[in-house]
């Protein structure tokens, strides 16, 4: 047989073992991009000036699904800009606030498919649906409050608001804002769009949230380089007092992220590690419920409201791809996942 004959010969046997091969391996279904079912979107702001924001997602009933896929950019075939700062879920859209392009993507939640690019703003940091159609957004340079119809998805005006306004809530028909450089939580009336009043805190106003009780809970995170000392509020959103304070006896205490369960009776938030603290308790706690292991940094946090499970965001070093690691109540670490660059802010779907 000459040359020719024996290639041939060689290239059909190597043929036959490969279809053989093929045959017996079982076929490997094609990885769960898009969101589907239970899970919890996370906000991967990227780092500052790199254009590498991306968005996340946490299947929790499939565990072949992608986090480490970019859906937005997966969906679009675009970059989704800088420093994605928050998300919030709007006339059934999702709302993608990407704070130093100074935009919002408006996307579908079924695709990620792109709807809309809303404008005008300067450097927008969290949104809130206040009315039908009617959305504010704070922002950390316009010295003011946007207002954004969701209708038009366009900018329709402002309201004053000197400083770095921060997160915001609705309780009792008015919308309540956290101030990141002031002592102040500012209270506004969304019907005509006025700051009808102002309650002094503590220094950095960062995190709120409102209970079963009604009651407001306000975390001011202070500011080591200024040393100013911050504090943690409740308040009464009928008559503007304040009802509890634990005021911080170090400007170097600088705790963020305020959460709290679904029983309502236990706040949590970050300081490093993962602190919990009832709410009747009348200091802080000095021990951590989780300790931050060696080379993460942990920058973001939500609790699982079926199951009590602790999900926290490590940005590890704010450079390179970083994790969410779910914990028990009781903090047994129970799995991790690889997600984008600095990882921050959840929603869940």
């Amino acid at each position: 047989m000459n040359t020719i004959g024996i290639k041939s010969l060689f290239s059909v046997l190597l043929l036959a073992i490969v279809l053989v091969h093929c045959k017996d391996e079982p076929a490997i279904p094609p990885p769960n991009i898009q969101p589907t079912g239970k899970g919890l979107y996370v906000v991967n702001e990227g780092t500052f000036g790199m254009g590498n924001a991306s968005l996340s997602f946490i299947n929790l009933e499939d565990s072949t699904s992608r986090t480490d896929i970019d859906l937005y950019k997966s969906a679009n075939n675009l970059p989704l800009g800088d420093i994605f700062q928050s998300m919030a879920l709007i006339n059934n859209n999702a709302w993608l606030i990407v704070n130093n392009s100074s935009k919002i993507e408006v996307i579908a939640t079924k695709d990620s498919k792109s709807i809309a690019t809303i404008k005008g703003l300067k450097s927008p940091r969290y949104a809130l649906e206040v009315g039908p159609g009617k959305v504010y957004v704070t922002d950390l340079f316009a010295n003011a409050i946007s207002i954004i119809d969701a209708n038009t998805n366009t900018k329709t005006g402002g309201i004053k608001c000197n400083g770095w306004t921060e997160e915001l809530i609705m309780a009792q028909n008015k919308v309540w804002v956290t101030n990141f450089k002031s002592h102040y939580l500012y209270v506004i009336n969304p019907i005509n769009d006025e700051i009808s009043d102002s309650i002094k805190l503590a220094y950095g106003g960062s995190s709120i949230l409102s209970d079963k009780a009604g009651k407001i809970w306000v975390l001011c995170s202070g500011d080591l380089a200024k040393n100013k000392t911050g504090g943690l509020f409740c308040i009464n959103p009928i008559n503007l007092s304040i009802e509890k304070q634990i005021l911080f006896k170090s400007a170097s205490f600088n705790p963020i992220k305020l959460k709290q369960n679904k029983a309502n009776d236990t706040l949590y938030y970050i300081n490093q590690g993962i602190y919990a603290m009832a709410k009747t308790e009348p200091e802080m706690p000095s021990i951590a419920k989780i300790t931050q292991p060696s080379g993460s940094s942990f920058y973001g946090l939500t609790i699982n409201a079926n199951n009590g499970n602790l999900l926290v965001a490590d940005a590890v070093d704010f450079v390179s791809r970083g994790n969410v690691f779910v914990y028990s109540n009781s903090g047994i670490l129970l799995k991790s996942y690889k997600v984008g660059i600095v990882p921050g802010e959840f929603m869940w779907r």
